[in-house]
């Protein structure tokens, strides 16, 4: 896979809002908002559809959370060969067509067909997202690659929290089961959008080029692991991805029946986090510059557990839904933020025939514990209790912050020059790191 040529740097092509003229990339991004927000109403509804509808207890509800997290850990390294085998965009259209009969099947669910239902789509979003995520270095040119990010990541929470709220409002007028199979135009829109794009991919390798699956696996992994500043990052990934699963396996249960909160407010807070995912994407890129983007993913990370607080606090009544929604406004900046500056720092440094591995090792990694920590939440939630559990899962989130602020990426004061790993890695790597792997 290759970049498109930079080509002249023009001041038309500089100006603020010149991704937004390029018609591929419009079409890309308003794709990829739509489906998000079709996820929106999709988890809100699903959660009301068990806890409500079908009357499923604790660990049932955990049940459905694993069912959505086991796809990451069976076939994100396999989506990543296929990211860089075949074309992307394909890929990703065929997925999303792929989700409409599915997503119609929830009308009149039972609890098994929910969770085969889940796990599905799960595993469809897997194979897409992964796809979708290594196409966007060839959808823009690299110099644009930290604003196009950033700028997914500002519309991706403004369709996440649309989402939230017209699930909540779809559960209200149609129920929840309704809501989820009418949301399934939102995936036919999506793809519609990404046909439109008319970016060309370079020619898929030939079979006989090709090594092995496994072989293929094995490059990306090796080379995650012995890339330090991925490495880094990954591994605390992994410790906070694991805990924000095990706290969203019990948080709709939490809120719905310990707090008493009716589907249409779960939803429109939910949707609150929206407006800080908007706000992060806008100022991430502007903070990193001012004071670097290792300051800026260690300290978006360190707030999060703080956030979890009013949660923990709260007791039934408007006040604690503010304070919620307030909480998740700030959290899910902090996400977005860092999340975009990784992001994009994986995709600068990573060989062209590496995106597709790079990002599904990483995520691999990071995501591949989600299934047992939702699992965990909830065997810990129906012995202890909802509250004491989600006090524990916020200890476990001051915990990647510690992991950054003793890694390299502490000292990133810059993004690395793109494809130019190797000359900015001396800028990013203490000197002295004794026993790490060689890049």
């Amino acid at each position: 896979m290759t970049a498109p040529p930079a080509g002249p740097r023009t001041a038309a092509a500089d100006r603020p809002g010149a991704l937004w003229r390029q018609p591929d990339f419009r079409n890309y991004a308003l794709g990829q908002g739509i489906s998000v927000a079709g996820s929106g109403v999709t988890l809100v509804a699903v959660p009301v559809v068990a806890a409500l509808q079908l009357h499923a207890s604790t660990m049932q509800v955990a049940g459905l959370a694993v069912a959505g997290r086991l796809p990451p850990l069976l076939f994100t390294l396999h989506a990543g060969v296929l990211a860089d085998r075949w074309p992307k965009r394909p890929i990703v259209i065929g997925c999303e067509l792929a989700t409409v009969p599915l997503a119609s099947l929830v009308a009149a669910p039972s609890l098994v067909q929910l969770y085969a239902v889940t796990f599905l789509v799960a595993s469809l979003q897997v194979l897409g997202s992964t796809a979708s995520t290594a196409f966007v270095p060839q959808l823009v040119e690299q110099h644009r690659l930290v604003e196009a990010n950033a700028r997914l990541g500002t519309g991706n929470s403004l369709a996440d929290t649309a989402g939230s709220n017209m699930g909540g409002l779809l559960v209200g007028v149609l129920g929840a089961a309704r809501a989820v199979a009418a949301d399934s135009l939102s995936y036919l829109l999506s793809a519609v959008l990404l046909l439109r794009v008319r970016t060309p991919e370079p020619a898929r390798t030939e079979p006989g080029q090709r090594t092995g699956m496994i072989a293929d696996i094995r490059a990306g992994l090796a080379y995650t692991l012995r890339t330090p500043l991925v490495r880094a990052a990954v591994l605390s990934n992994t410790v906070n991805a694991s805990a924000m699963a095990a706290c969203a396996a019990l948080w709709s249960l939490f809120l719905l029946r310990t707090l008493g909160w009716p589907p249409a407010v779960l939803g429109l807070v939910m949707g609150a986090g929206g407006i800080g995912g908007a706000i992060g994407g806008i100022t991430g890129r502007r903070l990193a510059a001012r004071f670097g983007p290792g300051r800026v993913i260690i300290t978006a990370l360190a707030l999060s557990p703080l956030c979890q607080l009013p949660l923990l606090l709260a007791q039934p009544g408007t006040a604690g839904q503010v304070a919620i929604g307030a909480a998740m406004v700030v959290q899910t900046g902090c996400a977005v933020a860092g999340g975009a500056l990784l992001r994009s720092i994986r995709q600068l440094i990573a060989p062209p025939e590496m995106q597709g591995r790079a990002q599904s090792s990483g995520m691999w990694l990071a995501f591949g514990l989600r299934p047992l920590a939702a699992f965990a939440a909830g065997v810990a939630g129906a012995a202890f209790g909802l509250r004491p559990t989600l006090t524990a899962i916020t200890c476990l989130l001051a915990v990647p912050a510690w992991m950054l602020w003793r890694s390299p990426i502490r000292h990133l004061t810059s993004l690395p020059a793109p494809g130019a790993p190797g000359a900015a890695r001396p800028a990013l790597e203490p000197a002295a790191e004794p026993g790490a792997p060689a890049p």
